[in-house]
């Protein structure tokens, strides 16, 4: 099933939001529970436990994140691969798409 499937995929993502154009770019790890729990983290409060997100929840409010928020996979990867090599991609798609400059990534 798709819920298999997601509990058991690393992934590096994107969340973009669809009213500023501004983007942020995460990753999915063993160290914070794999795609699955990482995604199910902002369906429960719309930040996740990013500082950013929670800023904009606070500010906007989380039926703005559920409007206007989109969630994209950029990079999957099977549960065996180190997360060392997941972190260095999500580095990699910030540099790339400037999310720390433009959008929504401080770190």
């Amino acid at each position: 099933s798709w819920i298999a499937a997601l509990e058991n995929q690393k992934a590096v993502y994107l969340i973009t939001d669809n009213h500023t154009g501004k983007l942020y770019v995460g990753s999915a790890t063993s160290d914070n529970g794999m795609l699955l729990a990482r995604w199910s983290s902002y369906a429960e409060n719309g930040h996740g436990g990013n500082v950013e997100l929670k800023d904009l929840v606070s500010e906007k409010g989380f039926d703005y994140i559920k409007n206007n928020f989109q969630y994209s996979i950029l990079e999957n990867y099977n549960a065996r691969v180190d997360d060392h090599v997941i972190l260095e991609r999500e580095s990699w798609w910030k540099e790339t798409l400037q999310s720390r400059v433009f959008g929504y990534n401080s770190n």
